[in-house]
């Protein structure tokens, strides 16, 4: 979000939406960590060679793979939480009836883009943005939401 402090919302759908970036960043972090760590181990099995003199796993390599398992571990329940938000968060979406809010909401609360570029790719003034957010901050739920449609087929008059 834009702002630095924090949002006051009534919708209960918003912060779940919200967790899913930070859940993914944190993924791709652990991810980082352990290809970082597996190169560590591959760099010190290349420096093990076939001439006698003790024998045994080089220095360091016992607790880097240690460390190795230990990321792994982290990274598949980070996957599993990864899943787990991902699912709940397709169940909103998918929730929404409009096509026009449920951009918006993958736009604005889960993809985190820029006030700026969401109204130009969306083609909203300043003012439609805010009644968007606003009438989706205030709502319970996201199924909840009054959002007002750009365009409505009217009812066929009876003759």
């Amino acid at each position: 979000m834009e702002q630095d402090e924090s949002r006051k919302v009534r919708n209960r759908d918003i912060p779940i939406l919200t967790q899913i970036f930070y859940i993914l960043k944190e993924a791709e972090s652990v991810e980082r960590r352990g290809d970082w760590t597996y190169e560590r181990l591959f760099a010190i099995t290349r420096r093990v060679t076939g001439m006698p003199g003790g024998g045994g796993n080089a220095p360091g390599m016992d607790g880097t793979l240690a460390e190795v398992e230990e990321l792994n571990n982290l990274y598949g329940e980070r996957v599993k939480e990864c899943v787990h938000a991902l699912k709940e968060a397709e169940r909103i979406l998918n929730g929404i009836p409009s096509q026009g809010m449920r951009t918006f909401v993958q736009m604005y609360y889960i993809d985190e883009v820029p006030k700026k570029e969401i109204m130009a790719e969306l083609n909203m003034t300043e003012w439609a943005f805010d009644k968007a957010r606003e009438s989706i901050e205030k709502a319970e739920t996201m199924k909840m939401v009054k959002w007002k449609e750009k365009y409505v087929v009217l009812a066929k008059e009876k003759e």
